[in-house]
């Protein structure tokens, strides 16, 4: 029983100081919050107690300014403005006459410790204000300007045209002048240039930076090489070329050759018909025509058909060889 008992006891202890904690916890978060709230609310206070000194301080300095602007002149409240008002003993302000002492900006000037002296550490300043002409205030300043340049009396008339302008001796000796310094300047500009010309892709360049890119681009070098396989193609080609016309002018001479030969015989049968000279046949020199690229004949098929091919080759090779007759027109269809 005294067991159980005290564990009893341990056991409300126990609850009994979780409450306490808990309450602490609590009560101590309440303070804190209205602790806070006090600071808060003080603050704001402050801030408006700042506010409104600040307000009453500016709302005294413009009371005050007011007063010193205004002066004796003041308004009532209930003040209603006219419309014809009576401008008689209103002053207008005017560059030719001085201002006068219940000005408003002449009384600041003077409270700032202005004495009607020119500014600057030796009153070395303007005492008069710089005078200006009278704007018509419908204008702008830009519209101004421009209806001032139009109403000018330089521009009132036109301008006069280089045609219409009788020339001088020295108009002319100026106009000589500036025509051979452009052509001396545009003749160096060229020679100067001249360094930057590309002859082979005909192209100009102004500055050493860029021929130099062009020297060492794709383009440049391609055209190069193609130029010089040109070249190297171009010389066989000529040689080719020539042996082909020494070939068509010997063509030619054989040919004229053999059509005098016919001429003259033909003359002799119409002379003396039964003293005609047999002709003999006409001998052609052909130059031998140069075959390029000459290849062996290739033989395809079986070993049945080679023995055929061979005997085909034997039987022509057998065969009687042509008897050339002489014939009294000559061999000019062989030959073409």
């Amino acid at each position: 029983m005294d067991v159980n008992s005290e564990r009893a006891r341990e056991r409300e202890l126990q609850r009994a100081l979780f409450y306490f904690l808990a309450l602490r916890r609590v009560i101590s978060a309440e303070l804190s919050e209205t602790v806070m709230d006090i600071r808060r609310r003080e603050s704001k206070t402050e801030a408006s107690n700042r506010e409104k000194r600040i307000n009453e301080k500016n709302q005294v300095n413009q009371e005050s300014f007011i007063e010193e602007l205004a002066g004796e002149f003041r308004l009532p409240i209930t003040h209603r403005v006219t419309e014809n008002v009576d401008l008689e003993d209103v002053e207008q302000a005017s560059l030719d006459t001085m201002i006068s002492s219940s000005n408003v900006g002449f009384r600041l000037l003077q409270k700032m410790g202005w004495k009607g002296k020119g500014l600057g550490k030796q009153e070395q300043g303007i005492t008069e204000p710089i005078k200006s002409g009278i704007r018509d205030r419908r204008l702008g300043l830009g519209k101004q300007e421009e209806d001032d340049y139009f109403t000018a009396e330089e521009n009132i008339q036109r301008r006069k045209l280089d045609i219409e302008i009788e020339e001088t001796e020295e108009i002319a000796k100026k106009r000589e002048v500036l025509a051979e310094r452009e052509l001396k300047i545009e003749s160096d500009v060229k020679e100067i240039r001249k360094t930057f010309y590309c002859e082979l892709c005909s192209k100009q360049y102004r500055t050493v930076m860029e021929f130099e890119g062009h020297l060492s681009s794709y383009d440049h070098n391609h055209k190069k090489r193609f130029k010089e396989m040109k070249e190297m193609h171009g010389a066989s080609s000529r040689d080719d070329r020539k042996k082909r016309e020494q070939q068509r002018q010997e063509r030619e001479l054989t040919k004229m050759a053999d059509a005098r030969k016919q001429q003259q015989m033909q003359q002799n049968m119409q002379e003396d018909p039964e003293n005609v000279p047999v002709p003999l046949p006409a001998k052609t020199t052909l130059a031998p025509l140069v075959v390029q690229d000459q290849r062996k004949s290739l033989k395809f098929g079986f070993s049945s058909k080679s023995g055929s091919t061979s005997k085909s080759q034997s039987k022509s090779s057998i065969k009687k060889p042509k008897i050339a007759i002489a014939s009294v027109f000559g061999n000019d269809s062989d030959e073409d």
